[in-house]
């Protein structure tokens, strides 16, 4: 028996790797499961013996043999360890194949599982058993055995004992991981040392495989061959010192003619070097072939274009389009049409309807004085009120009032200041207090105007209603605030205002843009700028930097009065920012530095290495918790932390992340076991309150989900659904601000605990109160753009060390604290010490359009951003203003367009803001305002994994049966849910979401973002022209009373699908895809991407739904989409980079037509048809192609002239504007040009009355033929949101009648334009109608 044990544990030559193991099995341990040679019998001679020595010692005897229990058959095995095996089914079905797996990777490709076999009687049992051994992991000397009837059995028995060991110890993942980084290492060190794969050109250009490849595609394309085909065989070297050995022949095959004939060591290779041959051989005999080539083909850049679409139009709708183009072209409006090198100048006026918060003009010494002495006296009131005594001694208390004399005096002393304050210090609630009131002593309080920006609106709001509440006041007298869609602006002359870094920086932009004395008046009285949390470096902040040093500079250069700048942080880099302040004397001087000591408690810092043993060790039964550890997404993440000490996470290239981007973690966050550490923590504790950081919304709802499902998933006994014991709170940006601020007020009962679960919202500015634990998942969501292919995804990336110090911070405000991070020790040493600042890894074309804006003398785009603190890279400037100049707000020479003006106005990106503004053009107000705001927040529509197939048949009973899109099918939804929240049937509004799987939440976000893009189009003076307020119109002005974005005047076309997805080709500019397969898509950067599954475009949704419009579609299929995505969801534990779809997401499906004219920038005749945008080929009949060219020309010129007009419509004294209201033959008389004028005169270029009904004409041509192209390619009166009859061109232009004096006549009312008319409009119509007038 022991000689026998002995053998079995020898180990001998394998026929894989030297140290694979050879197999078999000693005695268990290890709690009765596993065993090591800890339980040795006998000598180590035979440990030198090989397998088939072992194999043949262990035949069993011819008497029976007492085999040592436990019996391990396979049935028991599952049994006794189920939660190991469950999570891996393939364990159970070939336990044999997944260990062989696990050995290839670790021992090498060709190990084979070696067993040892005895065959006996297990203790205590009467029935023979055939039992196999198999050496587990030779380093960790671990063994498993398996039980069974027979040897096959007893060796599947064997595999999964083995399995099951590997899992238990850590081995299964961490040995995979180590040897698969090893390979990798090893390949990348042979690549290294293997000579590049290159060759040397005539020209002397240093030719790579990569491009070789590209210029082939360019040279098959241009001379119309086939793609080359690569013909591979052996063949045996004749030359050379390899002479005689084998090897690969490679030749390419390009219009059946061989080039590029090579020989390597392995076919990939001899595959390039075929390609770099021929390419050689090529460009010897054409170098101008390859100079063109390499000029005009950026490397990497996809070569040729997309699959052609075709385009059919019938003989009468070519002539309306050919009439409509005629027409236009003849009119004044289009005379007047911007020239191609022409600058749109804004001249101010697009910008006086902006809100002053010093007024409209400076005010008097006199009342300055007056105003001081009311500051003076309300100070002195202060001081005495016993109201606020307890918060007048909690603010003495702050450590930065006791260095209030050192950081008045720095200020005083510099213009710029760096203040480093520890987290606890009170300096974003006291440093501008502590300015403010040391104005009002001087009795200078009425000259002091701080502005203070805050990175993010809750900071903003909370920090301006803490100080008005500290100074006693009313949030709105001495105290405001300013955030994007909402403000409460202070009182004029004395103030301190706290915003947001992008409001601020617009405010900043209009003043400088403008000229106006009250534009001079808000940097004039401009005293202090205060840049709160400014390590951020969000984009806006960077800019706003660069704006204030050049302003700063500027106003010294001219001796104006200085406005100081303070730069506030608890973890700056001081030399950083002293370094970019520092200019050449005596403009501006080195920024000195104040430290200002924290005044918080001491924070217990926690990691899992810390707190897992401890929970580990409770015990915890299923119904108390335990079933957290048997979780995959816990046991993987565990692993990794623990065992693999933080393992590897994928670094961020800098193509898609930005240059030195932080890491990317694709691995899911342990949901159960963050829920878990919560409720551990509110058992071991009896007060204070918990805050979670989690990365985005899709991880706080996973939490949440799990800490509400208490009758599935408890945790610790503790009933989160009692809101008399605990309350749960999220702080995200979707969330309403009132809803936000509710998490700062206390608790109805004081006993009540508070879990919050938050974003990075909560890491700087606010303090929420008594909160003592932080969980800090350690990560954040993070938008990465790729430059070059257009490419945007959302990753969970790790924070810096900084971030989490201050989010650890967050536990000291108020007493001691504790944290605990959801990392190890040895992942938190590997950090860096600051996130990747913004602007290295976003889209910066609307920081682009904001610098045309400011127009700072003597810089570019590329010379503002250059002198950033951190300056981009080029590739992303060239990305934005690529953007840009597609979607008309630069112009070929890169000057802002007037279209580009005007979208500075609205608070949204370029392209959805020119969709806002077409929308109101063509008289599609309201739902486009819809989509705005649908295609810029997050999809309403949630998908449960248990009710998935219910909720994405909830979801498609909302899409419009011809028009398949992602935003129309929401707006459907969306539309129904209003009707029933704005009629206050709340009950319903809330069943009604529940019922179609939609998050209310999300619906409440649209609908306040759709409000405030309306009031901000409204300022614009874009609604004015739409309804004619640039004329009288029947002696009535809507001036008086409030616009709605629902009035009828501005919705005539609402009811046109067809219009609606043209609007959202606008909003989705560049982003479109034409159909290759079934499957795949292709878009001007990407060869391969498909359709997201969440899609109503998915092929999961349309392969059952095939409606009309699939019977008429094209031979290729158009979508536009809003975002393209790789890996962006973390919550389905998709985990590793390697081999990531690209997928599109809010995709929409468009027609040739709708895209030619709504989505393509350039059109351009050539190779039989039209190209759209270099990518594009659309072909058909040559007429029908130029006429839908000369439209689109036409469109789009007069679009440009209408916005330049909006930014010089003239502006009337209030005198003027009264007397008007009796006079509008005088008012007619000035703004109609006289027939005497010629077409082209640009001396005036406000609109006038013509331009304005002629382009209502253009307009409303345009929805005609959209919609009449539909009917023909689909068939009329199809089941669609459209009215039967088209309220299209035909009747606009009959109903419509130029009155003389600036009015519109109109058969329905006296402002509809669009009233129903015959459908047997023909096009002789068009041209009589548009020919009146001029």
């Amino acid at each position: 028996m022991a000689d026998s044990a002995a053998s079995w544990r020898s180990r001998g030559p394998s026929t894989s790797s030297s140290s694979a193991p050879s197999g078999g099995a000693s005695t268990w341990g290890h709690g009765g499961v596993f065993s090591s040679s800890a339980t040795r019998r006998g000598g180590e001679a035979g440990q030198t013996r090989g397998a088939k020595q072992s194999a043949k010692r262990l035949k069993p005897a011819a008497t029976s043999k007492i085999l040592t229990g436990p019996l391990q058959t396979f049935e028991a095995l599952q049994e006794a360890h189920a939660h190991l095996i469950g999570p891996h089914p393939k364990w159970a079905t070939d336990p044999k194949s997944t260990l062989q797996s696990y050995w290839n990777v670790v021992y090498g490709i060709g190990g084979k599982i070696n067993f040892a076999h005895e065959e006996g009687h297990v203790e205590g049992r009467r029935e023979k058993s055939v039992r196999a051994k198999i050496c587990v992991d030779q380093d960790q000397d671990l063994h498993a055995y398996g039980d069974g009837a027979s040897k096959k059995i007893a060796e599947r028995s064997a595999c999964l004992a083995a399995l099951v060991l590997l899992q238990e110890t850590g081995l299964f993942t961490s040995k995979q991981q180590a040897a698969k980084e090893a390979q990798k290492q090893a390949r990348a060190q042979a690549k290294a040392a293997a000579p590049e794969e290159q060759v040397t050109l005539s020209n002397g250009h240093v030719l790579k495989a990569e491009r070789a490849r590209e210029f082939m595609e360019f040279y098959c394309k241009e001379f119309k061959f086939a793609k080359p085909e690569v013909a591979i065989s052996s063949a045996v070297r004749k030359e050379g010192k390899k002479a005689g050995g084998s090897a690969w022949k490679a030749q390419l095959i390009v219009g059946g003619q061989a080039m590029g004939e090579t020989l390597a060591n392995n076919k990939k290779a001899a595959t390039s070097a075929a390609y770099m041959e021929a390419v050689k051989d090529i460009e010897a005999s054409d170098p101008p072939l390859w100079e063109r080539f390499d000029r005009t083909y950026k490397p990497g850049a996809p070569i040729g274009s997309a699959p052609h679409v075709y385009v059919r139009l019938s003989d009468d709708l070519d002539d309306d389009f050919r009439d409509i183009s005629d027409s236009a072209k003849q009119s004044l409006l289009y005379s007047k049409r911007p020239q191609a090198h022409e600058v749109a100048v804004g001249g101010g006026n697009a910008q006086t309807d902006r809100r002053k918060p010093f007024g409209a003009r400076p005010a008097s010494e006199a009342e300055l004085t007056e105003k001081s002495k009311q500051l003076k006296q309300r100070l002195d009131e202060y001081q005495i009120d016993e109201r606020v005594k307890t918060l007048r001694q909690q603010r003495q208390s702050l450590p930065v009032q006791q260095k209030a004399s050192d950081v008045l005096v720095k200020i005083a002393m510099n213009q710029v200041t760096i203040v480093m304050a520890a987290t606890g210090s009170g300096k974003t609630t006291q440093i501008p207090q502590m300015l403010f009131d040391d104005f009002i002593l001087q009795d200078q309080g009425a000259k002091c105007n701080i502005f203070c920006t805050q990175p993010r609106r809750i900071a903003a709001i909370s920090v301006a209603q803490r100080v008005a509440k500290e100074r006693g006041e009313r949030l709105g007298q001495s105290v405001g605030y300013q955030v994007r869609f909402d403000h409460k602006l202070p009182e004029p002359n004395g103030s301190i205002t706290f915003c947001t870094t992008g409001v601020f920086l617009r405010r900043l932009q209009s003043a400088l843009d403008d000229t106006s004395e009250a534009s001079n008046t808000f940097l004039d009285s401009l005293t202090h700028i205060v840049v709160d949390e400014v390590h951020e470096r969000d984009v806006e902040t960077d800019l706003l930097l660069v704006v204030i040093k050049r302003l700063l500079e500027e106003r010294g250069r001219l001796g104006k009065k200085e406005i100081k700048l303070i730069l506030m942080s608890a973890t700056i880099d001081p030399t950083l920012f002293t370094n970019y302040f520092q200019g050449p004397p005596p403009l501006l001087k080195p920024a000195p530095v104040v430290e200002v000591p924290g005044r918080s408690f001491p924070v217990d810092k926690n990691y899992m290495d810390d707190y897992i043993p401890r929970l580990q060790k409770l015990g915890l039964g299923h119904r108390d918790g335990g079933w957290v550890w048997q979780e995959k997404n816990v046991r993987d993440y565990l692993d990794r932390e623990l065992r693999q000490g933080g393992g590897f996470v994928k670094p961020a290239d800098d193509a898609n992340g930005g240059e030195n981007a932080d890491a990317i973690d694709d691995l899911e966050l342990p949901y159960p076991l963050i829920a878990l550490m919560i409720a551990d923590v509110l058992v071991r504790s009896q007060d204070g309150h918990v805050l979670v950081f989690m990365p985005g919304w899709d991880e706080i709802k996973a939490v949440n989900q799990i800490l509400q499902d208490t009758y599935s998933r408890p945790l610790m006994g503790v009933n989160f659904n009692d809101r008399s014991k605990v309350e749960i709170h999220i702080l995200h940006s979707s969330i309403p601000v009132a809803e936000q601020q509710a998490v700062f007020d206390p608790p109805a009962d004081p006993s009540t605990r508070r879990v919050i679960l938050a974003t990075n919202i909560a890491e700087t500015s606010v303090t929420i109160p008594d909160v003592v634990y932080v969980i800090d998942s350690g990560r954040v969501k993070e938008k990465r753009f790729d430059p070059e292919r257009h490419l945007s995804s959302l990753v969970s990336a790790w924070v810096g060390t900084s971030n989490l110090n201050q989010r650890a911070g967050r536990a000291g405000r108020h007493r001691p604290g504790e944290y605990y991070g959801v990392l190890s020790r040895a992942r938190y040493d590997r950090l860096n010490v600051n996130q990747t600042v913004e602007m290295h890894r976003t889209d910066l074309s609307n920081t682009v359009m904001h610098i045309k804006a400011l127009a700072i003398p003597g810089m570019e785009v590329e010379d503002v951003l250059d002198a950033a603190i951190e300056p981009p890279s080029s590739e992303r400037v060239a990305a934005a203003m690529s953007k840009l100049f597609m979607v008309g707000a630069l112009n070929q020479s890169k000057q802002l367009t007037a279209l580009g003006t005007v979208l500075l106005q609205l608070p949204v990106d370029a392209p959805m803001g020119k969709m806002c503004l077409y929308g109101a053009f063509f008289r599609c107000l309201d739902p486009t305002l819809s989509l705005a705001a649908i295609m810029t927040s997050r999809d309403p529509f949630m998908a449960p994994i248990q009710l998935k197939a219910e909720a994405n048949a909830a979801k498609d009973r909302w899409c419009p049966p011809d028009f398949r899109s992602d935003p129309l099918t929401i707006l459907n939804a969306y539309n129904k849910w209003w009707s029933l929240q704005s009629s206050g049937e709340y009950q319903r509004a809330n069943r009604f979401c529940s019922e179609n799987f939609l998050s209310r939440v999300t619906l409440l976000q649209i609908q306040q973002v759709k409000e405030h893009l309306f009031e901000s189009l409204e300022k614009t003076g874009i609604l004015d022209l739409t309804l004619g307020q640039e004329r009288n119109t029947s002696g009535q002005r809507w001036r008086g009373s409030r616009l709605s974005s629902t009035q009828p005047e501005l919705n005539g076309n609402s009811a046109s699908s067809t219009l609606l997805t043209g609007l959202i080709a606008l909003g989705s500019t560049p982003n479109f895809a034409i159909k290759r397969n079934e499957r795949t898509l292709m878009t001007d950067q990407d060869k391969a991407c498909f359709i997201h599954p969440s899609s109503v475009c998915h092929s999961k949704f349309t392969k059952d739904n095939k409606t009309q419009e699939d019977q008429f579609v094209s031979e290729r299929e158009l979508f536009a989409f809003s975002e393209k995505v790789r890996n962006v969801s973390n919550v389905t534990g998709s985990g590793g980079g390697g081999g990531a779809m690209t997928y599109l997401r809010g995709v929409t499906r468009l027609n040739v037509l709708t895209y030619m004219l709504f989505g393509a920038n350039q059109v351009r005749m050539g190779d039989g048809g039209i190209r759209c945008d270099d990518w594009l080929p659309v072909k058909g009949h040559f007429d029908i192609l130029d006429d839908i060219d000369r439209l689109k020309t036409v469109l789009d010129a007069c679009m440009l002239r209408v916005m330049e007009g909006c930014i010089h419509r003239k502006r009337r004294s209030p005198r003027h504007a009264a007397s008007s209201r009796n006079h509008d033959e005088d008012e007619e008389d000035e703004r109609a040009p006289s027939p005497g004028v010629e077409y082209g005169d640009r001396s005036e270029l406000h609109l006038v009355p013509q331009e304005i009904e002629e382009f209502e004409r253009l307009t409303a041509g345009v929805v005609h033929v959209l919609d009449r192209f539909v009917d023909e390619t689909m068939g009329p009166s199809r089941n669609t949101t459209r009215p039967p009859s088209p309220s299209g061109y035909g009747s606009a232009i009959s109903s419509l009648d130029y009155a003389g004096a600036g009015r519109y006549s109109a058969a329905g009312s006296q402002y509809n334009s669009r009233a129903p008319s015959p459908r047997g409009w023909g096009p002789a119509a068009v041209s009589s109608d548009w020919r009146r007038g001029n």
